[in-house]
């Protein structure tokens, strides 16, 4: 019991050891979609020993191409494991030439060993069997000795319900990947190194292959070779996603022999890129090994706690660069970067990081932590104040206060330290939070002053006011009719005003008393009299518009007689005279038209001439020629005639 401890503290030094000499491998993925055009070739041609036998698998060690020859299908015959030289010198550093025999080993059955592939870091060949002929060798895996080719053991796979195609060891993950059988839908199965199944990938692939030879696993990619060219059909190398779950693509293959000559049988990477096909050859005792290189590149995989990503994976070209940028998630900040397993300075990469001269697949992660934050406690006194604001860590952080009304800034506590005031400050910014704070504000009340207002001829609505310090105040004061302010007092002495009837008291700072005089405007006497003034020159106005009226319609009536008869318009234009200048003693207005109209009637006419011719008298201007101006006409009796005036509503006669 005392060795114990000892026992196992020198396994795990060997275990260390053994880690620290364990070959470091440069990964890197293949463009599967290059099978498309990959051009295989003929690299070695070689003996089946047994004539009766069947190429079945193939598999590269790090000295050997180990091909398996099955003896029998159905039967307990021991098959042949055959191994040639991958390299140009044996494992001593001898020359030898490559793909060259170097020894085989016929020494059991391996249940048509339909795979086998290479465990590096134990240094055997793993051999999947197909077929259960053996008892108890149902889900068989059989372990043999990479160096000699001599069966080790023998471990069952899950609870032996699946036999197996294919094999594969991916060493960079100590995973096992088989293919299972038609049961089980053509499934891969990923084991652990000790072949404790951890997973299950079903892609459904019973309903599109009937068939399957051998695949290898590259990076994300599993290519297979469902290959049957000996029956004239599925000659194609699909290629599936681990990730994906699906398949990606399916390309023809082409062999250079004859189309029906040969069925490819087994398959594996040598080298990055690099791939070795076994295939047998019908009808012969011989097989064939082909190679062909495809285009590689390196996997560069990015992620991101609490944060995002230029690209999750990235793929580069041998000897390229490439550049991933990261950004946190709000509020969160770069706490760790890790770059292949190793952290680096995440100061000196803040945004991203550049791979150079890309040799090897790469891991990058961003790690982000949420930014610290700080509260700001605050208290305050006859005002208002941001209640317990926060901010983040190293960033600024401005709490806004205000007093009460008519209150002022009185002091300030920072941490129970008073600040010293600038001035009538409202706000006080943290430049740089690194921790919890508390802030206080205390407001005192501002100092009140009473302002008398007094008027002489006015009205004061508000006789005493109460005025905080540095306000301003109004009088409230109403003149009486027909005065304004023509004076102001305050506290006795004049000041200037302007032209309100108020005075404003700007920047108060102590009690005051403000008299307003206010004295009769001389507006108020000019005018009424300029109101008298203008309506008696709008009566004179009005008459002489009258009179003018008048004149202008007798005017208009004289001018239409004057058209009618000459001699009686000259007789009017006399009496217009007589009427603008008549004598003492003259007839009215009235009368002269009585007389015209007297004139205009002919019976009163013929009488006047009657009584003229009784009493002798001779007719006045009788020596005036008739029609010039005259008064009388001569009338067919040869006695004198007044020319006749229009009657009423007659117009006047044109000018002929």
């Amino acid at each position: 019991m005392r060795q114990r401890p000892r026992f196992l503290s020198r396994l795990l030094c060997l275990l260390l050891v053994f880690c620290i000499l364990l070959p470091q491998t440069a990964f890197a993925a293949v463009r599967t979609t290059a099978l498309e055009t990959a051009q295989w070739n003929t690299v070695a041609e070689a003996s089946i020993i047994d004539e009766g036998g069947w190429l079945q698998s193939m598999c590269a060690t790090d000295q050997y191409i180990v091909c398996l020859i099955n003896a029998s299908r159905n039967g307990t015959e021991p098959d042949t494991l055959i191994a040639f030289y991958r390299n140009t010198t044996d494992a001593q550093g001898n020359p030898v030439k490559q793909y060259s025999y170097a020894f085989h080993v016929t020494q059991m059955d391996y249940e048509h060993g339909n795979g086998m592939t290479y465990n590096p870091n134990t240094r055997e060949i793993a051999i999947a069997g197909l077929f259960n002929n053996g008892k108890n060798n149902r889900g068989a895996v059989f372990i043999v000795d990479a160096d000699t080719l001599q069966f080790k053991r023998k471990v069952t796979v899950g609870n032996g319900q699946w036999n197996f195609f294919g094999i594969d060891y991916v060493a960079e993950k100590d995973q096992y990947v088989l293919m299972a059988n038609r049961p089980a839908d053509y499934s891969f199965i990923f084991t652990d190194g000790n072949f404790q199944v951890a997973d299950t990938l079903n892609l459904g692939l019973s309903s599109s292959r009937s068939s399957f030879q051998d695949f290898c696993v590259v990076g994300d990619s599993i290519i297979s070779i469902p290959y049957m060219q000996r029956d004239g059909f599925m000659n194609v190398v699909d290629v599936y996603s681990i990730s994906q779950k699906a398949r990606v693509g399916s390309y023809y293959l082409t062999l250079p022999d004859s189309a029906f000559s040969v069925e490819p049988e087994g398959i594996c990477q040598l080298e990055p890129g690099h791939f070795l096909m076994a295939s047998a050859v019908k009808g012969s005792t011989v097989f064939k090994l082909y190679e062909t290189h495809l285009p590689i590149y390196h996997t560069i995989t990015a992620s991101a706690e609490n944060g995002s990503v230029s690209q999750q994976t990235a793929e580069v070209d041998p000897g390229g660069s490439c550049t991933i940028t990261y950004s946190s998630e709000e509020n969160f900040r770069l706490q760790k970067l890790v770059v292949d397993g190793t952290e680096v300075d995440p100061t000196a990469y803040p945004d991203g990081y550049t791979f150079t001269d890309v040799q090897e697949d790469h891991t990058i992660s961003a790690v982000y932590e949420e930014i610290p934050r700080y509260i700001v406690t605050t208290q305050v006194q006859n005002g208002t104040v941001d209640v317990n604001p926060s901010g983040f860590e190293h960033d600024p952080l401005t709490v806004s206060f205000a007093p009460n009304e008519h209150y002022e800034l009185d002091s300030l506590l920072v941490d129970g330290e008073e600040v010293e005031l600038q001035g009538d400050e409202t706000s006080y910014t943290f430049e740089d939070l690194t921790t919890d704070h508390t802030l206080e504000v205390r407001f005192k009340a501002i100092p009140s002053y009473t302002i008398t207002v007094e008027a002489q001829n006015g009205t004061v609505s508000e006789a005493k006011a109460t005025v905080y310090r540095g306000e301003s105040y109004t009088t409230q004061a109403v003149p009486d009719r027909f005065h304004s302010l023509s004076r102001c007092l305050v506290d006795g002495r004049p000041v200037l005003i302007g032209t309100d009837d108020n005075y404003v008291l700007e920047n108060v700072s102590g009690d005051h008393t403000i008299t307003l005089v206010y004295t009769r405007s001389g507006l108020s006497v000019l005018v009424p009299v300029l109101l008298g003034i203008l309506v008696f020159a709008l009566l004179v106005w009005l008459i002489r518009s009258e009179r003018m009226k008048r004149r202008r319609a007798r005017k208009k009536e004289l001018r239409h007689m004057r058209r009618k008869n000459r001699s009686f318009f000259q007789t009017l234009e006399d009496l217009d005279a007589l009427e603008k200048n008549p004598p003492e003693g003259s007839m009215k207005e009235e009368e002269l038209y009585f007389l015209l109209n007297e004139l205009n009637d002919p019976e009163h006419d013929s009488t006047r001439r009657a009584q003229e011719a009784e009493s002798g008298s001779e007719p006045q201007n009788s020596a005036q020629p008739a029609g010039e101006h005259g008064d009388t006409i001569d009338g067919p009796d040869g006695t004198a005639q007044l020319p006749s005036l229009p009657a009423a509503g007659d117009s006047p006669a044109k000018d002929q």
